[in-house]
């Protein structure tokens, strides 16, 4: 393998340093900010999943912004999996001089904690190029040592086709031992394969050449679902996977007499869907969302043992997802430690490790209710965005994938009532009440809780100035924000002098329910609907209903013409 990879380095620098850029005028893509010339990795596997990867690529920056977008590259692993070696780093200038980046500008750094985590055993390296202008290229070469897989015997990679850039040639070597068989696919066209097989390994690649550029657009699925992508892995099934967590796991899940005596308390007199939902509440609340250290063996995969999440108060969603199963079983519920991707659909034709979250199974008769004890203030037991989301129940004899349900849309409702009344003088009082499920009475009660009630007060009044230049907020009543058990209810008093206009024989006024000034839901939902042609699909974070109406008193004697018509 040593001599292998020894000899795919020195064919790489030797074309690295042979390469000379083209001129800009003459780029095929002139009108991008950036040009990927090209963008190769090779991979040497190992029996036992370890290996070496080295990375090339080389980038025309055409713009300022490209210069400020690729002013540093920054290449985050953990030192327990990975090691990242920079061979070499230079800037073609426009007048053709070469300048190499030295060690000064080549920084080895603990993930910054300026971000929600620090995390000490993950790590970054930071390569800052100097004296870049537009016109210029970057070239970059580095090598990747992985000295343990996260699954034993095991190879997983993932890499994409397409760019928010446009890109003139990307590449994919992997070279594996003859036995090691990979399973593979490509999403979507024009990649190229070629294998062949010499001295004992099976040699892949997949090519593809002149990328036009990924254009995103408002309302698009990630990225991960829509560009060109390969995905390999040597895991022959999804079963492979629900066993191996499920033994990483299983050891962390024994509870200790404080979760006894806790778990005792908590479904003290309750049925058992009440205890349940107890348990929930009490991980999803009481347990804040912090990050431990990834430290240790299959760090970042392998929970904190139950104890020490419950000692703690924190953990992340494994962390959680393990403190709650072994809560639950202790309460005599069966249930598991389940892995899911809430952020994009996973391919389900090839069992890769596309999983970025933990969530909670309990066996309710023959089927599976899911439950992320990740999801904080609210009654519900997922995510808006965790619907139709592939998820793999972890357990000793191994299941497949399966899916979360979609909800009702009236699960997730939000609703505006108004009942009005209008005067002789053209002044209007109402009385508009705001109620809210799932997913919206999380949204509204996740933002009222943060801030003060001034501000609470505030954000009202706008939303009431909205409605007519003399409008005002007489009063604001809200429900409990800290009962989960009880909907969130909003009710606005308001009034407004001249809101109807005179205009001959008719007076002429907006509906306060009819317009969008009180529905904050669906244009955030519903964003990129307005595009009449598009070259994705639409993406839905959550089915939901608005419901928006009113009832209006009129002064005596006045009609509207619909009911004057009528008559």
């Amino acid at each position: 393998m040593k001599s292998l990879l020894l000899a795919l380095l020195l064919v790489a620098a030797s074309l690295f340093a042979q390469e000379t850029p083209q001129p800009g005028p003459n780029l095929p893509f002139d009108q991008a900010n950036a040009v990927v010339r090209y963008d190769c990795t090779s991979v040497v596997v190992n029996g036992d999943g370890s290996g070496e990867t080295l990375h090339r690529y080389r980038i025309a920056l055409l713009s300022d912004r490209a210069v400020r977008q690729y002013a540093q590259d920054e290449t985050v692993y953990n030192l327990g999996y990975d090691t990242v070696e920079v061979i070499a780093a230079r800037i073609h200038l426009p007048d053709g001089k070469i300048i190499e980046v030295d060690s000064s500008s080549i920084k080895d750094v603990p993930l910054p904690a300026f971000g929600k985590f620090f995390l000490q055993n993950v790590r970054e390296k930071i390569i800052t190029f100097p004296a870049l202008e537009k016109g210029a290229e970057i070239e970059v070469m580095y090598k990747e040592i992985t000295h343990e897989p996260p699954m034993d015997g095991e190879f997983g990679l993932s890499d994409y086709f397409e760019h928010t850039d446009p890109m003139q040639k990307k590449v994919v070597e992997i070279s594996v031992p003859q036995e090691m068989e990979l399973i593979w696919k490509v999403r979507g066209a024009g990649v190229a394969h070629l294998k062949y097989d010499r001295d004992g390994r099976t040699h892949h690649s997949w090519s593809i050449q002149d990328v036009p550029q990924m254009v995103p657009e408002p309302g698009m699925p990630p990225f991960p679902e829509t560009a060109r992508q390969l995905l390999v892995t040597t895991v022959k099934d999804w079963q492979t996977w629900s066993k191996w967590y499920s033994q990483l796991a299983e050891p962390e899940m024994t509870a200790d007499s404080s979760i006894k005596a806790e778990v005792a308390e908590l479904i003290k007199g309750k049925s058992r869907d009440e205890s349940i939902r107890s348990i929930f509440q009490f991980v999803s609340n009481r347990i804040r969302y912090v990050d431990t250290a990834l430290t240790g063996r299959k760090a970042g995969y392998k929970p904190e043992s139950a104890p020490v999440t419950y000692r703690n108060k924190y953990g992340v969603c494994r962390d959680k997802a393990a403190l709650m199963v072994t809560m639950l079983r202790e309460a005599g519920i069966e249930s598991n430690i389940v892995l899911m991707n809430p952020s994009w659909k996973i391919d389900q034709d090839i069992p890769t490790d596309q999983f970025n979250h933990a969530i909670v199974s309990v066996q309710q008769g023959d089927s599976q209710i899911f439950i992320d004890p990740t999801v904080e203030k609210t009654t519900e037991f997922l995510a808006a965005n965790e619907q139709d989301r592939a998820v793999l129940t972890c357990t000793e004899e191994g299941k497949n994938l399966a899916w979360t349900p979609v909800e009702d849309a009236t699960k997730n409702l939000y609703r505006v009532s108004a009942t009005s009344k209008l005067l002789d003088d053209g002044s209007m009082s109402s009385v508009i009440k705001i109620e809210s499920r799932g997913f919206p009475d999380l949204a509204l009660r996740s933002y009222l809780q943060s801030v003060s009630p001034q501000e609470r007060e505030i954000m009202f009044q706008g939303f009431v100035q909205g409605l007519a230049p003399t409008a005002r907020l007489d009063s604001l009543a809200i429900s409990e924000l800290s009962d989960l058990d009880t909907p969130l209810d909003i009710v606005l008093r308001v009034s407004a002098e001249d809101y109807a206009i005179k205009a001959g024989q008719y007076w002429l006024l907006n509906s306060i329910a009819q317009g969008r000034k009180l529905d904050f839901l669906s244009s955030w939902l519903m964003a990129g609907s307005e595009l009449t042609e598009r070259r994705y699909p639409l993406r839905l974070e959550s089915t939901f209903a608005v419901h928006m109406g009113e009832t209006m008193e009129f002064p005596k004697g006045f009609k509207s013409p619909q009911s004057a018509r009528s008559t």
